[in-house]
C-alpha cells in the first residue's frame, strides 16, 4: 500500500518543485542585484539578440525642425536610443529577434546583426547563453558580468553577445514548455551568426538549462550537423557548458557528435550546486530517472573524460553562479 508520505510527494509534486527552485534561486537574484550597482560603472558595450516577447523598447525622443514646412514646425522624432520595459515571457509566436547594445544598464540602442558583425572584425566572438528562469535584467547583468571577465582577461580583443531565450522569471516548468518554441528561433539566430563570424573565432559559453538550446541546435530532429565526421570543419573555437543542467543519458548518445563540432570543449561540474542537484532531485521524484543524473554534477561528468575535458569548479563554492572570471581566463588560453 502506497505510503501518506508518498501520495502527498505525488499530489503536491509541481509545488514542492517550483518552492524549492525558487528557494534556490532567490541568493542567485540578490546576488545580480548587488553585482548590477558594483558593475554599472565597468561594463563594456554588450549585444543582446532576444526573442522575449513582452520585452518593450521606449525610443527616446529628439526634436527636429521641418523645413520643407512653410512656416517653422518642429517634429518630434523616435531616436535609435531609449529605454526597456519587459515582464514575464508571453509566447507570441514572433520570429523576429529584437537586437540591442548598450554600454550601461539604462540605455539601450537598437541595433542588427550587420552591426555587429562589423564590431567584431578582427575580434574573438563569445555567444552567451543563459540559464532558465532569470528576467531580462537578471540576463543582462549576467552578461555584463561575463563581458568583464571576458575584457578583464583579453581587452578590447574579444566581444560579447547574448542570446536571451524565452523563459520566465522564477518558473522552471514554464522554461521548459518554452524551450520547443524559443528552439526554432535559436537555431535560426545560430545559422545567421555562424555565416558571419569565422568558426576559429566564435566560442559559445552555455549556462544552465541553455546549453540544451546548442545541443539540440547540434543533433536536434533535421539537424545537419549529426551524424558527425572527424574531418568535418569545425563550427566553433570552444563549447564551455557551466553547470550543464541536462540529462546524463541523453548527452551521452549526442557527446561524440558534439564534441566533433570544436576544436575544443569544456564542462565545468560540481557537486555542490544546490539547482542542479535539485533537478535531478525533482525528476527522480517524478519518475524520469532514478537517482540524479544531471550533467552538472562531477560525478557524471567525469564519465565524459577524455572525449570531452571536464573541470570541477566546487571548489569555488559559486552554488549556481557563473564563474565568470574564469571563464574569461579560460577563452583567453584556449
Amino acid at each position: 500500500m502506497e505510503s501518506l508520505l508518498s501520495q502527498l510527494l505525488r499530489r503536491h509534486q509541481n509545488l514542492i518543485a517550483l518552492t524549492l527552485l525558487g528557494l534556490a534561486l532567490w541568493p542567485g537574484v540578490i546576488y545580480q542585484q548587488a553585482a548590477a550597482r558594483d558593475a554599472a560603472a565597468k561594463s563594456g558595450r554588450i549585444f543582446i539578440a532576444t526573442d522575449r516577447a513582452t520585452l518593450k523598447f521606449l525610443p527616446d525622443r529628439e526634436v527636429v525642425e521641418d523645413k520643407n514646412a512653410e512656416k517653422k514646425v518642429q517634429i518630434d522624432l523616435p531616436t535609435s536610443s531609449g529605454r526597456l520595459h519587459s515582464s514575464f515571457f508571453s509566447d507570441n509566436g514572433q520570429d523576429e529577434l529584437t537586437w540591442l547594445s548598450s554600454e550601461d544598464d539604462s540605455s539601450f540602442q537598437r541595433t542588427d546583426l550587420d552591426s555587429f558583425a562589423r564590431e567584431s572584425e578582427g575580434k574573438k566572438v563569445v555567444l552567451f547563453v543563459h540559464g532558465c528562469c532569470v528576467s531580462f535584467k537578471e540576463m543582462e547583468q549576467q552578461a555584463r558580468d561575463l563581458e568583464r571577465g571576458l575584457r578583464d582577461a583579453q581587452g578590447d580583443k574579444v566581444i560579447l553577445i547574448s542570446y536571451d531565450w524565452a523563459t520566465p522569471a522564477l518558473y522552471y516548468s514554464g522554461s521548459l514548455k518554452n524551450m520547443d518554441t524559443t528552439q526554432v528561433r535559436f537555431n535560426r539566430f545560430l545559422t545567421e551568426l555562424r555565416g558571419r563570424i569565422p568558426a576559429d573565432r566564435l566560442s559559445v559559453v552555455m549556462h544552465s538549462l541553455g546549453g540544451n538550446l546548442v545541443v539540440r541546435y547540434l543533433t536536434g530532429p533535421g539537424s545537419e550537423f549529426a551524424p558527425r565526421d572527424k574531418n568535418a570543419p569545425k563550427l566553433f573555437h570552444l563549447l564551455i557548458f557551466s553547470r550543464p543542467d541536462m540529462s546524463l543519458d541523453s548527452f551521452v548518445t549526442h557527446a561524440a557528435d558534439v564534441s566533433l563540432t570544436a576544436d575544443q570543449n569544456l564542462i565545468l561540474a560540481a557537486e555542490n550546486d544546490i539547482n542542479i542537484n535539485l533537478s535531478g532531485f525533482i525528476r527522480s521524484l517524478r519518475g524520469y530517472t532514478f537517482g540524479s543524473f544531471r550533467l552538472g554534477q562531477m560525478h557524471n561528468a567525469r564519465e565524459l573524460s577524455p572525449q570531452l575535458n571536464v573541470l570541477d569548479v566546487g571548489s569555488l563554492r559559486l552554488g549556481h553562479k557563473i564563474p565568470y572570471k574564469l571563464i574569461g581566463n579560460l577563452v583567453n588560453i584556449m
